[in-house]
């Protein structure tokens, strides 16, 4: 027979062991917890010194814009300051740039921005023969800011894609937001025309910005909305 000592250090010795590979197992679990969280916010550092960089890099194209337009406007013969004898719309996008050369960046500038967009909006909702494909690929900033006030006001699924294309290589954070909100109306209903390209498409963009991002947030609503499906089942 076992001796009844030897039995209970046996099983304080199992004891032990257990709480000893326990606590191993619980230490190795918060060890890549806390790598992990490192890895993340490194991430989200090096996401917001890009960002602070791209802020700086537009202020300087801006000014840069500026100090072009206001030397051409100079020479003999130069365009005057808005087309007086042009379209609406094209005096609305005249202005934006206006804004963009003229203001300093902040929630002044970034107010009299979105008083343009709300006037595009409201002038092209309804508005027939504008030409989405030549405004969205227009190297004016303006116009392609009008193209997504019409596409915001005028939704059309079958402009998704050119629209999530368009949006997504933008070179000012304000145009991109646009292009974005226009494209979640585009969508809202139709999540069919929303293709698996397009949508990793703005998945990699979101990827790209702070998760509180203006942007990133309506990425993230759009596929929301429009969740991605496998087997007729939609997927988290």
């Amino acid at each position: 027979m076992t001796d009844p000592p030897m039995v209970v250090l046996g099983l304080v010795i199992l004891v032990f062991l257990g709480v000893f590979f326990s606590e191993i197992s619980g230490f190795g679990i918060t060890l890549k917890r806390q790598v992990e969280e490192a890895r993340s916010t490194a991430q989200e550092a090096i996401r917001e010194t890009r960002e602070v960089e791209a802020r700086h890099q537009e202020t300087a194209d801006d000014l840069a814009d500026g100090v072009r337009e206001a030397l051409s406007r100079a020479q003999p013969g130069g365009r005057a300051a808005v087309p007086a004898s042009a379209d609406p719309v094209a005096r609305l996008a005249a202005r934006y740039n206006e804004i963009r050369w003229t203001m300093s960046s902040g929630q002044a500038r970034t107010q009299a921005m979105s008083d343009v967009v709300d006037e595009m909006v409201g002038l092209l909702r309804g508005a027939r023969d504008f030409d989405v494909e030549s405004h969205l690929r227009s190297s004016d900033r303006g116009l392609r800011l009008a193209a997504a006030a019409y596409l915001y006001a005028n939704p059309d699924p079958a402009w998704g894609r050119a629209l999530a294309q368009a949006a997504v290589s933008e070179d000012k954070p304000f145009n991109e937001y646009w292009a974005l909100k226009a494209l979640r109306e585009v969508f809202r209903g139709h999540c069919e025309f929303l293709d698996e390209e397009t949508r990793d498409l703005l998945q990699r963009r979101m990827n790209q910005l702070l998760p509180g991002n203006d942007r990133a947030g309506q990425i993230r609503k759009l596929l929301r909305d429009c969740p991605a499906r496998r087997g007729g089942q939609a997927v988290a």
